[in-house]
């Protein structure tokens, strides 16, 4: 797809973010990443897997939020949304930012440059929109 968006077997790859910074870490009661124009929004809890160990992280019960500055300046290797509603997100230094399928809310938002996004849905699965972003 022209959007940065590509459909592969369980879900789909966000390509226009490979290759670039995280340029903002923002942690108020979602955890938010911007890279160049798109964002990522955390709106649950995740895992982040460093090369050291594996922390639970959660913007709003403040779980563990020390660590999430560490994601200013990592470079996206791999955005991948899967099917059943999950998020993982691969960073160039082999960290790992994974955030399961949320039972009873929005887990995550990808919101794209040319107002395209990509969210989970409550209880799994995933959503695309192309209409205009707030």
């Amino acid at each position: 797809m022209d959007n940065g968006i590509n459909r592969v077997d369980d879900g789909w790859d966000i390509h226009t973010m490979r290759g670039i910074g995280v340029g903002e870490v923002s942690i108020g009661n979602v955890l938010r990443l911007h890279t160049g124009s798109n964002r990522i929004e955390v709106h649950g809890f995740a895992e982040l897997a460093t090369d050291r160990e594996a922390v639970p992280v959660h913007a709003s019960t403040r779980t563990n939020l020390d660590r999430l500055p560490q994601l200013l300046d990592q470079v996206v290797a791999e955005v991948h949304a899967a099917d059943a509603g999950s998020l993982r997100v691969h960073f160039a230094n082999g960290w790992r930012l994974n955030v399961p399928v949320s039972s009873g809310t929005f887990g995550w938002v990808i919101g794209l440059r040319g107002d395209y996004s990509i969210s989970s849905l409550p209880g799994g699965g995933v959503k695309m929109s192309d209409r205009p972003r707030a």
